[in-house]
């Protein structure tokens, strides 16, 4: 899914991909869609369990979420075909549709906790008064950016590896700048 998207792959690739029989698939999953959702969760709740914990402290401060911020980029930097994944998945054509709004799902309590550290930050004036939701699409955006485009990108931004120690320090400190910029009170 990360190398060929929704649309361009098929189940029949990810048989000869991990060396099973297109039947064993169907055993376990309906068809891509059903395996683009199990694909989906597993990224969402590891991103979840690595920043949930920084986000439910208290009281709630800016270097939370920087902190959180940095967990994003560490966690997409170890799972490099996590961030493209997720970006595709956002993209597929019409025909692939996210099973989240019932709460529960691991993208809606990502979305949910960041959310609600947002709106406590900001009552706690640990961050300035801005938009929720635009702040949030923000943060994701950038987060995601970065691992889903580096193969790409290259050295003018990244350097040669783009998974070197020092292009994820840029990524980590483009991320807080980013964000101490759009939420330090003023």
């Amino acid at each position: 899914m990360a190398d060929h998207g929704f649309d361009g792959m098929s189940l029949q690739m990810v048989a000869d991909r991990v060396g099973l029989h297109k039947s064993t698939l169907f055993h376990h999953f309906k068809g891509k869609e059903e395996l683009a959702q199990e694909v989906l969760l597993g990224v969402a709740q590891r991103l979840l369990d690595r920043i949930q914990p920084i986000l439910e402290e208290e009281p709630p401060d800016l270097e939370q979420i920087l902190r959180a911020a940095d967990a994003m980029v560490d966690h997409f930097a170890d799972e490099r075909s996590a961030a493209r994944s997720l970006v595709r998945l956002m993209v597929a054509s019409p025909d692939f549709v996210l099973a989240v709004g019932s709460g529960e799902h691991p993208v809606d309590r990502l979305l949910i906790d960041i959310t609600r550290w947002l709106d406590r930050a900001r009552q706690a004036s640990a961050i300035r008064r801005v938009n929720v939701r635009h702040t949030l699409l923000n943060v994701m955006g950038i987060a995601l950016f970065y691992p889903a485009t580096a193969h790409s990108i290259g050295e003018q931004i990244l350097a040669a590896d783009p998974w070197s120690p020092d292009a994820l320090e840029v990524r980590r400190r483009d991320l807080r700048a980013f964000l101490s910029g759009a939420l330090q009170p003023l």
